[in-house]
């Protein structure tokens, strides 16, 4: 008897640990909100060092924000590139310029609207702290979209 219970022992465990080796992992964390939040909202974008071009964490991050925007009305996107005190300030700037062209390049394949987007580079502007440390968190563009729902669609009057 007590055979059997030691058997029946080792095949509960090695159900629980079986059970454990194909657990799927956790449900990643949304970057944004769910569709259809018709609302303002920013992000940042951010950049390897020297680099415009978007990283994959940085396209999941769009991709994230033009799923949530599907259904929005989109009035305005605002896109701001940075760069950090690294290199010339004229280097910073056309590097922070590059950044903006290319997150705001990302938005419009991914069909917001060309007239609402208001880029603009600030360089290396901002990158040093008070006590003079270097930002390098400043390697990132922030982008600001303003949206809301789509007005509602009336039906026509009977006759």
């Amino acid at each position: 008897m007590a055979a059997l219970r030691r058997g029946w022992a080792a095949a509960a465990a090695g159900a629980a640990l079986a059970g454990c080796a194909t657990t799927p992992p956790p449900a990643p964390v949304p970057i944004a909100p769910p569709p259809g939040a018709c609302a303002d909202f920013s992000f940042p974008i951010y950049f390897e060092t020297g680099s415009a071009t978007l990283p994959a964490a940085a396209r999941q991050v769009v991709a994230d924000a033009l799923a949530r925007l599907r259904g929005c009305v989109v009035t305005e996107v605002d896109v701001e590139g940075l760069a950090d005190a690294d290199g010339s300030a004229r280097t910073n700037l056309a590097l922070s310029r590059r950044r903006a062209d290319s997150v705001a390049r990302a938005l419009m394949a991914g069909g917001l609207p060309r007239p609402s987007f208001d880029v603009e580079a600030a360089g290396q502007a901002g990158a040093i702290t008070p006590d003079g440390r270097p930002e390098p968190l400043r390697r990132r563009t922030e982008v600001v979209i303003r949206a809301s729902p789509p007005a509602p669609v009336r039906a026509p009057a009977p006759r």
